[in-house]
């Protein structure tokens, strides 16, 4: 799941501490995500993301190509909620229907529309992998044309 991490700092030249000292997490932390034995938290896979102008997409797997992005520095629960709130009412769903869906239960999905915490990394991967969704595009504010 998380392959690219390790391709990725190696390529670059970096070792599993420096980018733990980067993440601001231990070594062996930083391993276990790299491993794929754990989950990368979602703000940590967004700080790996800046840290290598890089996609989240990219860096899951999602991608096949690395693209160079403007970053975005820091996680806004509100826009995620937004983005969520907006595509599960898109596609006619219930909170209870989306949540099924992506494995997960509707009170889930309620704190996550209603800015009471930020998706899981599981969860928001889930998301994309079933509706074809950009995780990048899920944190990112939409513009009004």
């Amino acid at each position: 799941m998380f392959g690219k991490l390790k391709e990725l700092r190696e390529y670059e030249g970096y070792t599993q501490e420096d980018i733990a000292k980067v993440l601001k997490v231990k070594r062996s932390t930083y391993a276990g995500w790299e491993s794929g034995k754990d989950i990368i938290p979602f703000r940590k896979l967004n700080m790996l993301a800046n840290f290598y102008h890089t996609t989240m997409d990219y860096l899951v797997g999602n991608s096949p190509t690395r693209k160079q992005v403007l970053e975005i520095q820091t996680i806004d629960t509100k826009v995620v909620s937004k983005n969520l709130r907006e595509f599960r009412k898109s596609k006619g769903l219930t909170q209870k229907e989306f949540a099924e869906k992506i494995t997960t239960s509707q009170a889930n999905i309620h704190k996550y529309e209603n800015d009471k915490c930020l998706i899981t990394t599981n969860y928001a991967l889930e998301f994309s992998k079933q509706y074809n969704y950009s995780l990048d595009k899920l944190i990112e504010e939409k513009k009004n044309n």
